[in-house]
């Protein structure tokens, strides 16, 4: 006759089942802390996790100077494997300083334009375009300042005249958005002062 042995006592199998309870536990936590310690990419202002501008973009003035809100013209958005970013930078404000300006030689014939540009992924480049009707075009990099903001000058010009300005830009997947046109007049020298005795 055989011989049949018992099943293991209870006593045996509790250990089993603590260790895979023990183990079970261990890989959920793991996980939970890989996905918790993910850096979060930067995002724009108004988006979760993100804190609000200190300053709104400002309307359309009709001084010499047009500040701006959002900007929306997308030019060349990638769209490439799925997972990829494809969405351009987010342009949520630009501006020119105070007033106009004056012709090259002059007090005041240089201004600063300043933009707000966030994205996802992280911001590779904000570029000035400028151009004058007839005249003089070209672009200058814009140097990333605190936060969101980025600024170049603008000028010195030539001649008098309108000068239509854009800021462009790029995110490190090498999707591109353009800003609102803006314009700025290029005035003459200033009067001196007439003194009378």
């Amino acid at each position: 006759m055989s011989s049949v042995s018992p099943p293991p006592s209870r006593t045996h199998r509790v250990p089993v089942a603590v260790a895979g309870a023990v183990a079970l536990l261990v890989a959920v936590g793991v996980a939970l802390l890989a996905a918790r310690t993910e850096p979060r990419p930067e995002m724009a202002p108004g988006r979760p996790g993100v804190p609000p501008l200190a300053t709104p973009a400002a309307a359309p003035t009709s001084a010499g100077s047009s500040a701006l809100g959002p900007a929306s013209a997308v030019v060349g958005p990638r769209s490439g494997t799925s997972g990829a970013d494809a969405l351009p930078p987010e342009i949520m404000g630009q501006s020119a300083g105070d007033g106009g300006l004056t012709v090259r030689g002059c007090a005041g014939d240089v201004t600063t334009v300043e933009a707000m540009v966030a994205d996802g992924s992280g911001v590779r480049s904000v570029t000035l375009s400028w151009s004058m009707p007839g005249g003089p075009h070209g672009t200058t990099p814009m140097a990333k300042g605190p936060g969101v903001s980025w600024s170049a000058r603008l000028g010195p010009f030539p001649q008098r005249g309108e000068v239509v300005w854009q800021v462009v830009a790029t995110d490190v997947q090498g999707n591109t958005v353009t800003g609102v046109p803006a314009r700025l007049i290029v005035e003459g020298c200033a009067s001196p002062a007439t003194t009378l005795s």
